[in-house]
């Protein structure tokens, strides 16, 4: 019996450290800066940029893209520097596409083959292509300003031929001041 009970402490005295590998992490980042402000999109801290309703045969094949819309990335309450700060805005998209984009995450009649395309600014001529954390200038704080705005883009992007439906996309931002 006292056998018995020496192999079992052994044997769990050897399963303990494999528990210990197995267990789960977690991860801290952050970032400490000499600047600070309040951010902003269309003035909202979390915001909805709706685009237009649009009809599925302006997205009927790979690459079209329609529906540009404007929003703007604000920040306010700045402290005052003598020299201009440029601001790069940090975009982590959720589902995006091989094409770079952000995926449709609407659950209820979603559009088939839509995603949503961000651009650098409002002109919609150049795409931010999205993989992990993107930073995208464009944002500076002029010297003696305590506020500052840049205007960038969002547009349905057609991944192949367009069905309607609900389109939803989601990015987090960051700003990371240079």
């Amino acid at each position: 019996m006292k056998l018995n009970k020496l192999i079992l402490v052994a044997s769990l005295s050897l399963a303990l450290p494999v528990a210990a590998l197995a267990a789960p992490t977690v991860t801290f980042q952050g970032e400490v800066t000499d600047q600070t402000c309040k951010a902003s999109i269309n003035g909202q801290t979390d915001s909805t940029v709706l685009l237009p309703t649009v009809p599925s045969a302006e997205l009927s094949a790979a690459g079209m893209k329609t529906g540009l819309t404007p929003f703007s990335i604000s920040v306010e309450d700045c402290q005052v520097d003598t020299a201009d700060v440029e601001i790069a805005t940090k975009f982590l998209g959720h589902n995006v596409t091989a094409t770079g984009n952000l995926g449709n995450i609407a659950e209820a009649n979603a559009a088939q083959n839509v995603s949503i395309q961000l651009t650098t600014d409002a002109a919609g001529q150049t795409p931010v292509e999205l993989n992990g954390v993107t930073a995208v200038n464009g944002l500076v704080l002029n010297a003696g300003e305590t506020s500052a705005t840049h205007q960038f883009g969002a547009q349905y992007y057609a991944e192949d031929a367009a069905t309607a439906g609900a389109v939803t996309a989601v990015a987090e931002y960051t700003l990371s001041y240079n």
